[in-house]
């Protein structure tokens, strides 16, 4: 009589123990659905943000660079390489629509557009060209520069949220790295700067 008791209890227990784990499972499976539910929405949504912010950042490229009537190119030396560079600022309408720059160094020099959006940084297009040589060695010739890459930096917020490079090394350091974010916002902070200060580079890029 006490074995059979025992064992009843026994199966009881288990019985019990099968149905928790299967109410367990449903609500984990309720709950996955659930997060899915919840995150899923967000994902696509700073998908879809993304993309329009892409989209206005081209059609502003776009239609900058379609402008051949500037109102006015002003220019200024900076001092952000070991060899100097000069920065030249594109005006249409009394707005600034493009800043260029061309920075120097000892080993190749760099060509940096950078494209307001509503007063803010939205896009930087870089090309990096190397020299043969270091320019005090005498085999260096300048005709035997080259391009080495080029690289499309796209902003949000005074945040660099894309970049795209030719080379692909690069490209995932700039990803997982805010080095260069902070460099070109620092410059381009610094360029504005220099505007504001009647293209005089003293005392913010020397």
């Amino acid at each position: 009589m006490v074995k059979l008791v025992l064992g009843n209890c026994l199966l009881l227990l288990l019985l019990m123990s099968c149905q928790n784990a299967e109410t367990n499972k449903n609500m984990n499976q309720g709950n996955a659905v659930s997060d899915s539910n919840i995150i899923a929405p967000d994902s696509n949504l700073r998908q879809q943000t993304d993309g329009d912010t892409l989209q206005r950042i081209r059609s502003n490229f776009e239609r900058v660079n379609a402008i051949t009537d500037w109102d006015r190119i002003d220019s200024a030396y900076i001092h952000e390489s070991t060899e100097g560079g000069q920065a030249k600022y594109y005006i249409k309408n009394d707005k600034l629509e493009l800043i260029k720059v061309k920075n120097y160094g000892e080993g190749g020099y760099t060509f940096q557009d950078y494209y307001p959006l509503n007063n803010e940084l939205s896009f930087v297009y870089e090309e990096v060209f190397q020299y043969n040589t270091h320019i005090i060695d005498p085999k260096f010739d300048m005709d035997k520069t080259k391009k080495s890459g080029e690289v499309r930096y796209y902003f949000k917020d005074g945040k660099l949220f894309k970049a795209i490079a030719t080379d692909k090394e690069m490209e995932a350091y700039i990803k997982d790295s805010d080095e260069m974010e902070n460099a070109l916002s620092s410059i381009y902070n610094k360029l504005i700067k220099i505007k504001e200060n009647g293209y005089n580079p003293k005392g913010i890029s020397e």
